[in-house]
């Protein structure tokens, strides 16, 4: 490879990295299993016009980077819409349907959906159910996932069914993350660095660089994760 292949290529890779580190964190965080079709096939054209950049020709680039913000800016003017916009939102996107009710099998919705009963059983085993009998409504998202709620009669007894009232978990905080204090969120609980030194030190452990993790859970107690060396490369060696 010449230098001049060596550093277009450089800078070609380098612009669709930082392009679509750009773009991915303007269209969202939605997570891939939660991804629609059409959000699915989204991600797919935006990776393939992604990829015609860093091949195409030193004279192209710009005209296939135009296609890929063209492409992300109307992906991103569609997601402002369909927040607004009910109906245009189930155009989009679908709507859920519900497979079952009462323990029946609804075919026609089934059907409508190409959604074949083996699909179903596996989505329902998955969600720890073996009978249709069980449940009460099964509704399938627009993401593919099957909702399911049991009738009353299969449903796991809680506490309150019991009439015993716990207290409502609080969101846990990090504190230390790799051995490097969280000052803002120390401060967020009221709490000093002597004081988590001092709880560090009950634990026999004088300095922070030794701990992974440490926060305050949803209990409102202090949790501290040590680091700790894998002996598996000496055990290797032994051997």
């Amino acid at each position: 490879m010449e230098w001049q292949e060596f550093i277009r290529d450089t800078w070609q890779t380098s612009l669709v990295f930082v392009g679509l580190l750009v773009f991915t964190r303007i269209l969202g965080k939605t997570q891939v299993g939660q991804l629609t079709f059409y959000e699915y096939v989204s991600g797919i054209t935006i990776g393939s016009l992604a990829a015609n950049i860093a091949a195409a020709d030193a004279n192209k680039v710009w005209n296939h980077y135009y296609d890929l913000v063209l492409f992300v800016a109307l992906t991103y003017a569609v997601s402002l819409v369909t927040i607004k916009s009910r109906p245009l939102r189930k155009l989009i996107d679908g709507s859920p349907t519900i497979v079952i009710e009462n323990g029946h099998i609804i075919e026609e919705n089934m059907h409508n959906l190409r959604y074949d009963i083996d699909e179903l059983n596996a989505h329902l085993r998955q969600q720890g159910v073996l009978d249709p009998a069980e449940v009460q409504y099964a509704i399938l998202e627009t993401t593919g996932d099957l909702s399911v709620i049991k009738k009353a009669d299969n449903q796991p007894l809680t506490k309150s069914d019991f009439n015993i009232h716990l207290p409502d978990p609080s969101f846990p905080v990090e504190l230390i993350m790799d051995g490097v204090i969280i000052e803002r969120n120390l401060r967020r609980k009221n709490h000093s660095k002597d004081w988590l030194k001092k709880q560090l030190a009950e634990r026999n452990i004088s300095d922070i660089s030794e701990v992974t993790y440490a926060g305050i859970d949803s209990k409102g107690q202090l949790f501290i994760n040590r680091k700790t060396h894998s002996n598996y490369s000496n055990k290797s060696s032994e051997e």
